[in-house]
């Protein structure tokens, strides 16, 4: 088996996740990044977007972190995101019209662009998931 750290998953309404995993691939400012054990020391913003974890043998899960922070340390990573949510409890309708309104707002300009912006991103990373 493959060694194993210490992770924790933390949204203003509670911890979203806390076991041990064998892996986690997140999307930071810069891209994806994977998570092991005994990883380099690193704190870090992540975007908005899908992640996956590998929890045991064959036994990965998969959701969404709507943007956050992260902190690494070889023994246990700590993620403090706005939200997090596994795919069953994402409704794909109410996604796909969250998208389409973003996508009117960010071309009305007496809208907020960036906030529009970041709504837009959010409902992409939920339709994602599910699609996948």
């Amino acid at each position: 088996m493959a060694e194993t750290f210490r992770l924790k998953i933390i949204a203003p309404t509670g911890v979203f996740y806390d076991g041990d995993v064998e892996r986690i691939v997140i999307r930071g400012t810069e891209g994806e990044f994977a998570i092991l054990a005994e990883h380099t020391p690193l704190t870090t913003i992540i975007a908005v977007g899908t992640f996956y974890m590998i929890v045991g043998v064959k036994n990965i899960k998969s959701g969404t972190l709507l943007g956050g922070i992260v902190t690494i340390n070889p023994r246990e990573t700590i993620i403090l995101t706005d939200a997090a949510e596994w795919p069953e409890d994402i409704d794909l309708n109410r996604a796909k019209e969250a998208k389409e309104r973003a996508q009117q707002r960010i071309k009305d300009e007496k809208f907020d662009t960036a906030r529009a912006q970041a709504a837009l991103e959010r409902s992409i990373a939920r339709i994602s998931i599910l699609e996948k």
